[in-house]
């Protein structure tokens, strides 16, 4: 089927030619939405947009394409979703196989994906067609690439020293953060944290008669595929998850609208080819190495003007920084997607605008999630001042809130700057106390 490319007509990028409806329409795919048509469809149209797009991202007779073209056919879950998908289940299959040296260890191309979408966003059913993939290749003696869900500190070290690959798969974040909290799964959160870049982990735990057992993981390769809600995250993410860079070692996939839905999503088998090509990534073991072309790619972009300053965030700078390595790894998967074991440029140039693809998303979630957030501390600050009597003095408000001075100062500023609270000082002989007082009350 010939492809007739969109034509831009005028300064609006709403007034565009679609292909498939043969007349000038609100494009969606130049909206950033998803539209009805085919894979093949959107791949060519998205060739012409002037933004990044997913659609830019999928090399023709590769595992993505025939992963998300059958995809397509059983589920209407958001095309990102199913990208997100493929890269989990390449990067579990590539196991340890193939690294990249980095900075005194080795690199995988390891990923934690966060999906994020509204309620019934299809996000599990993705979920389920990956696991269906990667129980093929379950080993003989029962081995699984698939972690066990609820699983303790103890019991993942123990099998994790033999298995240090696989994939804790999660269709609700919101209850793993919740889990990760709980006193049994103490510690489990920092564990995932540490072993993001593959450095290798020990661990001495202790039994009830104080006698303890070394737990020692060598190279770990792990992944993590979940997904959520604003709210959920919202509601279980604690600051501590904002500031200990767990957050940060998660690429979000955000998605704002559905498909057109599929009335009976009914699953049928799996293509054996897709299931073939994918074995056939096994084979490739080994040194990952960068070509000369792919380096200098990869610096121009990470000194480029715009990404210095996104480095320098306050907000977003740890965040951008995590995301150059998910460049390196990304960079990875489509090298070895090619059978190869040298990255080059294109491969760079594919995690690149994968990069400028997924910061977008990190703001459009994030920038909710902080808003939502500051406004529930800052409710929480006004809620003790009125149980206190209208008046309270700053010690024992920075007591009662359990925040650090700096985080604290910066929400009384603001209150004060919105004239929801005023501050006074009362000097004695002895000290200084300064009180702050809700206005209105």
């Amino acid at each position: 089927m010939s492809v007739i490319l969109p034509i831009k007509t005028g300064t609006d990028k709403s007034n565009t030619f679609c292909p498939v409806l043969m007349k000038e329409s609100g494009c969606e795919l130049t909206n950033g939405k998803f539209c009805d048509k085919s894979l093949a469809e959107k791949i060519e149209c998205s060739k012409v947009l002037e933004h990044q797009s997913i659609y830019n991202l999928i090399p023709p007779k590769s595992f993505l394409y025939d992963f998300i073209d059958c995809s397509n056919k059983i589920t209407d879950a958001p095309d990102i979703f199913e990208y997100a998908a493929a890269l989990i289940a390449i990067s579990t299959i590539m196991q340890k196989n193939v690294y990249l040296k980095w900075a005194g260890g080795k690199l995988y191309p390891n990923i934690y994906a966060l999906l994020i979408m509204k309620s019934g966003g299809r996000k599990s059913t993705v979920a389920g067609i990956v696991k269906k993939i990667l129980e093929k290749f379950d080993g003989e003696e029962g081995a699984s690439l698939i972690y066990p869900n609820d699983i303790t500190p103890e019991a993942f070290y123990s099998l994790a020293q033999n298995q240090p690959y696989g994939t804790f798969f999660h269709t609700e974040f919101g209850g793993f953060l919740k889990a990760l909290d709980r006193n049994y799964n103490k510690g489990m959160k920092e564990f995932l944290t540490d072993i993001f870049d593959g450095f290798s982990q020990k661990k001495l735990i202790k039994g009830p008669n104080g006698t303890g057992q070394l737990f020692k993981i060598n190279d770990p390769a792990v992944n993590i595929f979940s997904a959520s809600t604003v709210s959920w995250i919202a509601e279980n993410l604690k600051e501590a998850d904002l500031k200990s860079g767990f957050m940060q070692r998660f690429i979000i996939f955000y998605a704002q609208q559905d498909k057109k839905e599929i009335a009976l999503p009914i699953a049928s088998e799996l293509p054996t080819g897709l299931i073939i090509k994918l074995k056939e990534l096994i084979e490739i073991k080994g040194e990952i190495k960068l070509s000369q072309e792919a380096k200098e790619r990869y610096e121009e972009f990470y000194y480029g003007e715009s990404e210095i300053k996104k480095r320098q965030s306050e907000i977003y700078g740890s965040y951008h920084t995590r995301l150059y390595t998910i460049v390196i790894k990304v960079a990875m998967i489509y090298c070895v997607m090619r059978k190869d074991t040298t990255i080059i440029k294109e491969d760079i140039d594919y995690a690149i605008e994968l990069k400028l693809i997924l910061e977008k998303y990190l703001y459009a979630v994030y920038d909710k999630l902080i808003k939502d957030r500051n406004k529930e501390i800052m409710d929480k600050i006004l809620n003790i001042i009125s149980d206190n009597g209208g008046i309270i003095e700053r010690s024992k408000l920075l007591r009662y809130t359990h925040m650090l001075k700096r985080d604290f100062d910066n929400f009384i500023d603001t209150l004060i700057e919105r004239r929801s609270i005023a501050s006074r000082t009362e000097k004695t002989k002895t000290k200084s106390a300064i009180y702050y007082k809700k206005i209105g009350s």
